[in-house]
């Protein structure tokens, strides 16, 4: 009987390496849980390990995820596809899926646990043990429980995962980088106790170039997400969602003709005076944008404290500046309440548009916004055309998401992507057609 070893480039350098203790961070999608697979089953198969030890029963290989159900999710399939089962002329003798381990006809034991449950992880002498995703555990899980139950025999592990900031996986792999090699013990042989590796998503050659190019390059993907998931950057948790300098000002945007324009509207509610004292702070915003090819170009976002008439005549005027325009705005009340008003004007002006709702669809506002702007921004693909509300709308940049800070510049420009994109499968105003006479179908 043979174990079937197939590793890509990236897998096999961590595979044949030497290292006591190995640290990987890698993309989505590179393969670690293949790779862990592999190194468990040859671990459980081995009677002897490489420092020299007699290996028995006594002697478990643990994989370690997260929760235990995560880790029977992802790594107890791998295993009985990998190993086959005595009967088949495979590998496992034996299995308790409820308790999480596997018995080789070497009678030694590949343990599945959960990090969430700390206790669960006592108990056992261990040779090897693959700790995956280890930035989702706790660091004490590995200095306190796994590294001294590999004491007795000199054993090994594994560590692999996405980074998650700049955490304990962050300092476990920096110092796996700066640690020198060292004399084994008991032996005249060298090795090294540490090894760091990192590899990108790419990495994996079965991978397809497109699925890559296509998660690299989303608009509505942030920087820092693909960063961390696909080329498994340590990114420092400090930083801003969004950032002044990601809105370049441009003095002239596109002719008023070029496109169809976008209008935004975010309604704040309307003015209300107790004697000097406006009562509402927030603005009602209009944002008006005119997408060419990948870019926003915004061309102005009015803003301010108006009465529901007051506010009817801005959103029809500026409706009335753009040959042809898409008019959104805010479901609710207050879209109700300015809807006779913006008729009004629409027949004294003479532009009619017909305003399409725009919804929350149960998304939390930092959400929506962050979403919608911060990948597009962080490729400088929203253009701010220069006007005096360019510095209100970019403090509400710097601030966001400081739930004290206003963010209604933001909040309007953020449904211009609803309306880009949209999607009426949540629009509670939208009926489904039904005709009066099923035979005629009118």
């Amino acid at each position: 009987m043979q174990l079937s070893i197939k590793l890509h480039p990236g897998q096999a350098a961590i595979y044949n390496s030497p290292a006591r203790f190995k640290v990987c961070a890698a993309g989505r999608r590179f393969g670690k849980s293949h790779l862990a697979a592999i190194t468990l089953s040859v671990e459980a198969l081995r009677d002897v390990n490489v420092a020299g030890y007699r290996l028995t029963a006594e002697h478990g290989v643990y994989y370690v995820a997260p929760t235990f159900d995560q880790a029977k999710r992802i790594m107890w399939p791998k295993l009985k596809q990998l190993l086959g089962y005595e009967a088949q002329g495979g590998f496992i003798r034996n299995e308790n899926v409820n308790d999480g381990w596997i018995e080789l006809i070497n009678n030694r034991r590949i343990y599945i646990r959960g990090a969430d449950n700390p206790d669960s992880l006592r108990g056992i002498a261990l040779s090897y043990v693959v700790l995956d995703e280890y930035a989702d555990m706790k660091a004490n899980v590995w200095h306190e429980i796994i590294e001294p139950a590999l004491m007795d025999v000199e054993g090994t592990a594994l560590f692999i995962g996405t980074p998650k900031g700049k955490n304990h996986f962050y300092k476990l792999f920096i110092g796996a980088l700066e640690k020198p090699e060292s004399v084994k013990t008991g032996s005249n042989a060298h090795w090294q106790d540490w090894e760091a590796f990192h590899f990108k998503s790419s990495d994996n050659p079965f991978l397809a170039e497109k699925e890559l190019r296509r998660m690299m390059e989303g608009d509505n993907r942030p920087m820092d997400v693909v960063r961390q998931e696909i080329e498994a950057s340590f990114i420092s948790g400090g930083s801003r969602v969004l950032k002044p300098d990601n809105f370049p000002i441009v003095v002239k945007g596109p002719p008023l003709s070029a496109g169809v324009a976008y209008l935004a509207v975010d309604l704040a509610g309307f003015k209300k005076q107790e004697g000097n004292k406006i009562l509402r702070t927030d603005e009602s915003v209009i944002a008006e944008v005119i997408p060419m090819e990948d870019d926003w170009y915004v061309m102005n976002m009015e803003h301010g404290h108006w009465d529901v008439r007051e506010t009817a005549m801005k959103i029809v005027l500026a409706a009335r500046r753009y040959p042809v325009a898409r008019l959104g705005v805010e479901a609710g009340a207050l879209k109700n309440a300015v809807g006779p008003y913006m008729e009004e004007y629409m027949r004294e002006f003479s532009r009619y548009v017909t305003p399409e709702a725009l919804l929350h669809g149960g998304t939390k506002k930092t959400d929506r916004i962050t979403w919608a702007l911060q990948g597009r921004s962080e490729r400088n693909k929203i253009k701010l055309v220069k006007g005096d509300w360019n510095d209100w709308f970019l403090a509400q940049v710097a601030d966001f998401p400081d739930p004290l800070a206003h963010d209604d510049g933001l909040d309007a420009l953020a449904y211009v992507d609803q309306m880009a994109t949209a999607n009426y499968a949540n629009n509670d105003d939208i009926k489904e057609w039904e005709p009066l006479d099923m035979d005629s179908g009118y």
